[in-house]
C-alpha cells in the first residue's frame, strides 16, 4: 500500500513539475512576442473607416466667363441740321462767331497725307469732298482723314460734268456712298457737285435723298496750281465768317495748295478765326437762329 501511495505521489509531483514548466515557457513566449518590434504583424483585412484616406473630390471645371454683350456701335454720320437737308448751302450766317471751313476736293490720293499733315500740326480740321474711284483705290488714306476728326463728302463717282440721266445719277452717288462707309465706318449728307454744276442731274439726285449740297464762297482756283502766294492771297482778302473755302486734295500735284495752308491758317488764327468742318458750321448757324428765337419768344 504504501509503496502504491509513494508512485501517485511521484506522478503528481512530475505532473505539477510539468504544468509549471509548460506555463512559465508559455509565458516567456508571450513576453518576447509582445517585445519584439520585428514580429510581423498580421495584417488587418478590412481596416475600420477613419484610417482610409479620404477620396479626392472631382471638381467640376468652371463655366467659361461669358463677357456682357457689348451695344452695338452706332455708325458716325456727317449730316446737317434738318432745315438744310435738300438745301443748296453757300456759306452759313454765323454773326457772333469768327469761324470758317476749309474744303478739299477730287481725293483721296496721296497728296492728301499732305495735307492732312498741314491740318494736324496746325490742330485745325476740314471736310474732304471724295471720289469713289479714289476711295475705292486709296480706302486707308480715306480712313485716316476721319480719324483725325475731319469729315467727309460725297463728290460723284466719276467727277461727270454732262448731263446725265436719274439711273447714272444714283450710281454715281450711292456707289459713293458706300465705299465712304466702307472705307471710314461714316455715312455722309453732304454732297458737292463735280465743277459746281448744280443742273446736270447730280445735285437733283442727291437733293432727293435728303444730301446739302454744299458749294463754297470762296475759290482761289488752286485747281489751275497758281503759285502758292496768289492761293494764299485770294482766301485771306475774302475770308468772312461762315465762309466755305474750296481747295483740291486730288487731281495733280497739289504742293502748292499744301504750302498756301502753311499761311493761311496761321494768319486766319491771328485774326480770331477758328476752322470746323461743314457740319459743325452749319450746326453753329442752326443754334444761332434758335437762340434769336428764343429771345424774340415771350
Amino acid at each position: 500500500m504504501s509503496r502504491k501511495r509513494n508512485k501517485k505521489g511521484v506522478i503528481k509531483t512530475v505532473i505539477v513539475i510539468a504544468l509549471s514548466f509548460t506555463i512559465s515557457l508559455l509565458w516567456e513566449n508571450r513576453k518576447t512576442a509582445n517585445s519584439n518590434p520585428l514580429i510581423p504583424i498580421a495584417p488587418v483585412g478590412n481596416p475600420p473607416p477613419n484610417l482610409l484616406k479620404p477620396p479626392k473630390l472631382k471638381t467640376s471645371p468652371s463655366p467659361p466667363v461669358t463677357e456682357a454683350p457689348k451695344p452695338p456701335q452706332q455708325p458716325l454720320v456727317f449730316a446737317p441740321p434738318a432745315q438744310f437737308r435738300s438745301q443748296i448751302v453757300y456759306k452759313a450766317s454765323i454773326n457772333n462767331s469768327k469761324v470758317i471751313a476749309l474744303t478739299f476736293d477730287d481725293g483721296p490720293s496721296p497728296e492728301t497725307l499732305k495735307i492732312l499733315e498741314i491740318l494736324q500740326k496746325h490742330q485745325v480740321v476740314g471736310t474732304f469732298f471724295c471720289l469713289g474711284a479714289n476711295l475705292r483705290e486709296y480706302p486707308e488714306i480715306a480712313k485716316r482723314v476721319v480719324q483725325a476728326g475731319n469729315a467727309i463728302g460725297n463728290h460723284s463717282w466719276h467727277h461727270y460734268s454732262h448731263n446725265v440721266t436719274e439711273k447714272t445719277a444714283s450710281d454715281e452717288i450711292d456707289n459713293t456712298g458706300v465705299h465712304i462707309y466702307r472705307s471710314t465706318g461714316a455715312k455722309s449728307f453732304l454732297f458737292r457737285p463735280p465743277g459746281g454744276r448744280l443742273n446736270n442731274g447730280l445735285a437733283d439726285y442727291a437733293k432727293k435723298k435728303n444730301y446739302v449740297v454744299v458749294m463754297w464762297s470762296i475759290d482761289p482756283k488752286d485747281f489751275l496750281q497758281p503759285p502758292a502766294a496768289a492761293i494764299a492771297r485770294s482766301v485771306l482778302s475774302q475770308a468772312t465768317s461762315g465762309a466755305i473755302v474750296l481747295l483740291h486734295d486730288g487731281g495733280g500735284n497739289r504742293q502748292q495748295t499744301v504750302e498756301a495752308l502753311s499761311a493761311i491758317i496761321p494768319k486766319l488764327k491771328q485774326q480770331g478765326y477758328r476752322f470746323v468742318t461743314v457740319p459743325q458750321l452749319l450746326q453753329m448757324q442752326a443754334g444761332q437762329k434758335q437762340r434769336i428765337a428764343n429771345q424774340k419768344s415771350p
